[in-house]
């Protein structure tokens, strides 16, 4: 049963994962859509919320990208060195 709990916890970060890529920029867009309209600031402000929103997700693929590399490097299997190996 190990290979289906694997399984499940690789889907649950797959998931997790593009919520929190999807999640900022809409927000951020959202919210200064809102401010826009309600008080009557230029266009300006929903590109400044896409740019946040934008920022925030790249923040977050970079976050998970070091955690990926620090699991890799954790799963991995230490060998013995060599006979040959020089230090």
């Amino acid at each position: 049963m190990q290979p289906w709990f694997r399984a499940l916890r690789n889907l649950t970060w797959l998931t997790q994962l593009g919520f929190s890529l999807v999640a900022p920029p809409i927000l951020c867009v959202g919210g200064c859509w809102w401010l826009q309209q309600r008080f009557s600031l230029g266009g300006w402000i929903v590109v400044v919320g896409l740019i946040l929103g934008l920022g925030g997700s790249v923040s977050t693929a970079l976050g998970f990208y070091r955690h990926a590399c620090r699991q890799s490097k954790k799963n991995q299997k230490q060998r013995p060195d060599a006979f040959n190996t020089h230090k």
